[in-house]
């Protein structure tokens, strides 16, 4: 099941432990308490920023975000496709796609004509839903791929 995160707030923590983790190498003070805060003016209404959960039960299997500004090398840019996350031990099942697809789903209805995301290594992930290389560039000297999904 897919949630917003608002709906299912006791996974908060557990998701901002996760986030911190594995994207404090991007961005300068990325921590656990940056990332709760982010969490903070997340909504639930439709409207964005928005972070969606999916779940079975209380069991989490992955979360991605769609929020503002999530590129300081691009901040030309937005919205944006954000911490995408799925579990170590349910990657590979599907999870990263279907949260994607949601992602999208959650922007168009939110009327943006465009939608970015940047990454590491998924650019095929995001390929497969439409999105195209937009740039390559850096973040935290690290190179990364941004790409763009054209909304209709």
């Amino acid at each position: 099941m897919i949630s917003h995160l608002a709906d299912v707030p006791f996974f908060l923590d557990e998701l901002a432990e996760l986030h911190a983790a594995e994207w404090k190498h991007l961005y300068v003070d990325w921590d656990v308490k940056a990332a709760r805060a982010e969490f903070s003016d997340q909504k639930a209404d439709g409207s964005l920023p928005a972070t969606l959960v999916l779940h079975e039960g209380m069991e989490l299997v992955g979360s991605v975000s769609v929020v503002f500004g999530d590129c300081p090398a691009r901040p030309d840019l937005d919205p944006w496709l954000a911490s995408l996350y799925v579990v170590p031990q349910r990657r590979g099942q599907g999870h990263g796609l279907e949260l994607v697809r949601a992602a999208i789903a959650l922007t168009a209805a939110a009327k943006a004509k465009r939608f970015h995301v940047f990454t590491e290594s998924a650019e095929k992930l995001f390929q497969r839903c439409g999105f195209e290389i937009l740039d390559h560039t850096t973040l935290q000297d690290v190179p990364i791929t941004v790409l763009v999904l054209t909304l209709s």
